[in-house]
């Protein structure tokens, strides 16, 4: 007998955090009243809709793909940044663990979001209850025990921030000086275009491109680090000037960025990284010039992350003692 949608959906319905069972086909099962609230419909109204649609579109593709890869090959995916679509409101942010389960025969997927802006929440709570253990102290000897109920309260308030803190700065997948991806979101892209590249058994189904800005170390040294941070800011702009829409740029380290070009085979790469090169090398630096080395490697079949990357150094490495300000593969 197939799993009932009443049996779900009373299980999770005073849960403080969102919470959907979908079947196997994609769709909403149950949903509990928390995740319904927060759309402000009533919970049979969402039921058999595309779970995807409830999704912003940019989480869309998270969700299909990153998502979806994990519970297929691990059974759960969790702390998966997420944004919920609520139509003529903001986007609301939520961290999504998932769990493939059996369930009366079917296979079902459990998922549960937290929204972030818990976080507010936990800073006005917590500053509430210091100024409360400050009027504490101010009063009489017969408020000691309320105080140290609110001191330990406090802590835990102070704790459990604290890991919220880490799981978002975990979480943020972005490069603060230069706004471009960060590690997180390249490792995060690089595992789907692996997914994808097996799946298809593409041979030439992406790049990698390790760049480095040739002597930036001398270029911060001589000219100071505010110098260095504005070319590392220029350089930016014109990565997100000179390539597509799907290649992802990323910054990895001080002077050292990592391009994703997905299906694009190295032959077709050249070109553009030729392009690249010479837009930087022709752009108006003050007071010095500034060029790239750049070395690029496609993806083989039975290629792993560690390898792509070693062919990937090795080109920049032929790059800089070429010359430098040159691409190699």
């Amino acid at each position: 007998m197939p799993p009932q949608k009443d049996d779900l959906a009373h299980w999770w319905n005073r849960s403080p955090d969102g919470q959907l069972v979908i079947d196997e086909g994609g769709h909403v099962l149950a949903i509990n009243r928390t995740l319904a609230d927060w759309f402000g419909h009533r919970a049979e109204t969402l039921v058999d809709r595309p779970a995807s649609r409830l999704f912003t579109p940019s989480a869309r593709v998270i969700y299909l793909g990153l998502l979806d890869f994990r519970l297929a090959n691990q059974g759960h995916a969790d702390e998966i940044h997420l944004e919920l679509d609520m139509a003529e409101a903001a986007p609301l942010p939520v961290m999504c663990s998932a769990r493939s389960l059996a369930y009366q025969g079917a296979r079902l997927t459990l998922l549960a979001l937290t929204p972030i802006p818990r976080k507010h929440r936990l800073e006005r709570e917590l500053l509430e209850a210091r100024q409360a253990t400050e009027r504490a102290l101010r009063e009489k000897d017969a408020i000691i025990a309320e105080l140290e109920t609110l001191g330990t309260l406090l802590e835990g308030r102070r704790a459990e921030l604290a890991r919220l803190d880490r799981t978002l700065d975990r979480r943020a997948t972005t490069d603060p000086l230069t706004g471009l991806p960060n590690r997180r979101r390249l490792d995060d892209t690089l595992e789907l275009l692996f997914a994808a590249a097996e799946r298809h058994k593409a041979a030439s189904a992406f790049t990698l491109v390790r760049l480095h800005i040739d002597h930036f170390a001398t270029h911060s040294e001589r000219h100071g680090r505010a110098h260095g941070d504005r070319v590392l800011e220029t350089l930016a702009g014109l990565l997100r000037a000179t390539l597509r829409l799907d290649d992802l740029a990323a910054r990895v380290g001080d002077a050292e960025f990592v391009l994703l070009m997905p299906h694009t085979g190295p032959t077709a790469a050249r070109p553009a990284l030729e392009r690249l090169c010479r837009a930087v090398e022709r752009h108006p630096w003050s007071p010095a010039p500034v060029t790239l080395s750049i070395g690029l490697a496609g993806y083989r079949p039975g290629d792993t992350a560690a390898s792509l990357y070693q062919r990937a150094d090795q080109a920049l490495d032929a790059a800089r003692h070429a010359g430098r300000n040159r691409v190699c593969e």
